[in-house]
């Protein structure tokens, strides 16, 4: 199938509209035709892809975040980072390929009863405002993001650090909120390094974790980091670690 886009003009009117849509972001059924019903609101890019069939959340916490990284990524690995950058992209997936995923994922009930619904609805369907939190926050995008920072297809299973990554949700969260995990090199050098210490029972902390991705990225205020090799960016996480324990 083509990969399509949103047009620019009906993302502006879906992002100003979620209010008087929350009833429609409640629906099982995907809305977004009748919504646009007579107007050009998409066009296809081209880009082509296979049929993606995510596994449907079971629960909170059974929601198989790593099994549907795997498929998106392993389906969009040809998008370039300014593709995957695109909010038009991501607002079409969400509202139309993967709305089954996102009610069940993200279902918009469970925002009703909080402050700000508008704003839930645009972190998880749309972009937030914060553009380095906004790509792994969008329902979609946040998947293909997980296997961009984490693929490595040096190693026997590529997706083998994808699972570091997504071992605890404090892990992604410090890691990919951050500038530099725009550089895949610097994050797989940091969770290889996870993998070591795992494997030798030596787990890092929540606080040492956050005091670790602190010093990185004030080392990319001093340091060019994306000239660095990932053997020595690794020996650069190493010696923090070791240090914070």
């Amino acid at each position: 199938m083509e990969l399509n886009y949103i047009s620019e003009s009906s993302l502006d009117e879906l992002k100003v509209n979620i209010l008087s849509n929350i009833e429609r972001y409640t629906s099982d059924e995907v809305w977004i035709y009748k919504f646009f019903e007579g107007t050009t609101w998409n066009f296809p890019s081209t880009i082509r892809i296979e049929n993606i069939d995510l596994h449907m959340p079971q629960s909170s916490t059974l929601h198989f975040d790593f099994e549907n990284t795997k498929k998106i990524y392993t389906s969009l690995k040809g998008l370039s980072v300014i593709q995957a950058t695109d909010e038009r992209l991501w607002t079409y997936l969400t509202h139309n390929t993967f709305w089954n995923y996102m009610r069940k994922r993200w279902p918009v009930e469970s925002y009703l009863e909080k402050e700000k619904p508008v704003e839930a609805i645009k972190e998880r369907y749309f972009f937030m405002a914060n553009r380095d939190r906004a790509l792994i926050r969008n329902g979609i995008a946040r998947l293909w993001w997980y296997g961009y920072v984490s693929y490595d297809e040096n190693r026997e299973d590529p997706f083998e650090l994808t699972k570091v990554l997504l071992s605890k949700l404090d892990i992604a969260q410090s890691l990919l909120e951050r500038s530099f995990s725009r550089n895949p090199d610097i994050t797989k050098a940091v969770l290889s390094v996870l993998k070591q210490k795992e494997l030798e029972t030596s787990f890092i902390d929540r606080e040492n974790f956050r005091s670790l991705m602190m010093y990185i990225n004030q080392l990319g205020g001093v340091t060019i980091l994306d000239t660095l090799d990932r053997e020595d960016l690794e020996e650069l996480v190493r010696e923090k670690i070791e240090a914070l324990s």
